[in-house]
C-alpha cells in the first residue's frame, strides 16, 4: 500500500467514530450542514441509503466502474 493509500486509511478509520456520533446529532444541525452530513455518511456508506438491491457505483476492489 503507498502512503497516500495508508493515510487514507488511517484518516477513514479515525474519522468513522466522529460521523457516527455528528449522525446521531444530525437532528441538531442546521439544513446546509445535515445535507452535506447526508452526502458523506452516504459516500462512506454509513448510512442507511434504502436500497439495499440496488446497483452499487464501486466495483470490490477499489476500481471504479466508468
Amino acid at each position: 500500500m503507498n502512503p497516500i493509500q495508508l493515510a487514507e486509511q488511517t484518516y477513514r478509520h479515525w474519522s468513522n467514530s466522529i460521523l457516527l456520533e455528528l449522525k446521531e446529532r444530525r437532528h441538531q444541525l442546521v439544513p446546509s450542514d445535515r445535507q452535506a452530513l447526508d452526502n458523506v455518511l452516504t459516500e462512506r456508506r454509513l448510512f442507511d441509503s434504502g436500497n439495499p438491491a440496488g446497483a452499487d457505483r464501486r466495483v470490490p476492489g477499489g476500481q471504479d466502474r466508468l
